[in-house]
């Protein structure tokens, strides 16, 4: 790959000028990296593997109900996770608050963009175009002053195998077309989020994946409309006596239309008597049409790794085994997700330093598997009486103020009582050894 680089300030990304190359350079001893960008279409998709073009005719995948609703409900789970910074200490973690990452990746992120906005917008684009960015804007210093997402669609992925740009052989580079100029980034720059990805550098779209499925679903939702339309009516065949050429059967055919639709519904419509009227029966229940729009509604779901209750399919479900549901989708589904970002952020955030002090990223489930009130109330009770947990930590995890005193370990053995004073009150009642003072 020929680039011309122009220079730049310590903290601004190289803007360079590459020749115009679709998709991933060139990996060592393997080819290229067949990938018509790191985001594409359906319409790209279908004419870069040979499908037929017809395919979802220009629609997007959102327009279809289930698609969007999977996605809605992706999006909104790992978007409401709070990100946490914690560092190990040898028998345990604490939680690290003074860091000004925190209010990075819990609060603000950027002046125009709420936490909650980023990681929606991120995981969206994860999962609709196989890959998903970050800019980390560092100053002079090393101190990252913001974290911008960028545009999947607009970003290439080059591996640079000979070592032209920075001296090192299969370095990555991230290339971005935006703001009328186009903007090198090295990997050190970049958060790069991957969905299936099949060689560990470029992801790949689910909805590639699910093409005939969102697209069996687009069209049944396009053929209820048109039924919809014409009133919920029966094909009708019509027998004319008499002649019949093509100028008049189009007149004919013509005038049966506007008898029909669904303003027509319900009328009287009268029929000239040299006509005769048939109605075929075409019913969707004996053509099996709903079972199978609801096989491909389950079948999107699971790619998505979304749990039927979510999306409001009950059939099969009650409420005590929801909860369990509910359990799954977080270690099928999301623990997966969190595992890409946490170990994405470990390495490309957090310094060399930090992370051999035991600096880590957490993404917190609570928000997930919080359960109601009396079941908290009863986890802690049982925690606190075991010596699992002191009230201060139970009141945390409640927003609840700190107490004095409550930051003690306490066990419970008929009466709760401090973990380090446990059976003192036995030492203090016990009788004084040896005989009395008349002996």
């Amino acid at each position: 790959m020929n680039v011309k680089v122009t220079a730049r300030k310590r903290d601004a990304p190289l803007k360079v000028k590459p020749e115009p190359v679709r998709g991933a350079g060139k990996m060592k001893n393997s080819g290229e990296i067949h990938s018509i960008s790191s985001g594409s279409s359906a319409e790209e998709i279908a004419e870069f593997f040979g499908w037929d073009n017809d395919g979802l005719g220009g629609r997007e995948a959102l327009n279809s109900a289930t698609y969007y609703a999977c996605m809605k409900i992706r999006c909104s789970a790992f978007a409401k996770l709070p990100i946490k910074i914690k560092q190990y200490q040898g028998r345990g973690s604490i939680n690290i608050r003074n860091s000004d990452l925190n209010e990075l990746l819990q609060t603000r992120p950027n002046r125009w963009m709420s936490a909650y906005d980023l990681k929606f917008a991120t995981e969206f684009q994860r999962i609709e175009y196989g890959d998903s960015f970050w800019y980390m804007d560092v100053d002079g210093r090393g101190k990252l002053r913001g974290i911008y997402p960028l545009d999947s669609q607009k970003m290439q992925i080059y591996i640079d195998d000979k070592g032209i740009l920075g001296g090192v052989k299969n370095a990555v580079y991230y290339v971005y077309s935006g703001g009328g100029e186009e903007m090198i980034f090295t990997e050190e720059e970049i958060c790069h989020f991957k969905s299936f990805s099949k060689n560990g550098i470029v992801g790949t779209p689910l909805k590639k994946y699910l093409f005939d499925c969102i697209d069996s679903e687009l069209y049944s939702g396009k053929l209820l409309k048109e039924r919809y339309e014409k009133g919920l009516q029966d094909p009708i065949i019509v027998q004319y006596i008499g002649e019949l050429n093509q100028e008049k059967e189009k007149k004919i055919q013509k005038k049966f239309e506007l008898m029909g639709g669904a303003k027509q519904a319900g009328l009287v419509i009268p029929i000239p008597p040299d006509f005769k009227v048939e109605q075929l029966e075409t019913r969707l229940v004996n053509n099996q049409f709903f079972e199978l729009q609801g096989l491909n509604a389950r079948n999107i779901a699971n790619a998505f790794g979304v749990k039927s209750f979510q999306l409001n399919d009950l059939e099969r479900s009650t409420y005590s085994n929801i909860e369990t549901q509910n359990i799954a989708f977080y270690t099928d589904t999301l623990l997966d997700v969190m595992s890409i970002y946490e170990q994405e952020i470990d390495w490309k955030i957090l310094t060399t330093d930090q992370r051999k002090d035991g600096w880590y990223f957490k993404i917190n489930v609570d928000a997930i598997l919080r359960a109601d009130s009396k079941t908290r109330a009863e986890q802690h009770q049982i925690e606190i009486a075991s010596g699992t947990l002191t009230p201060a930590e139970a009141r945390e995890q409640e927003d609840r103020p700190y107490i004095p005193g409550t930051d003690v370990l306490i066990y419970g053995n008929g009466a709760s009582v401090p973990l380090d004073q446990l059976g003192k009150q036995y030492e203090d009642n016990a009788a004084p050894k040896g005989g009395d003072d008349n002996e």
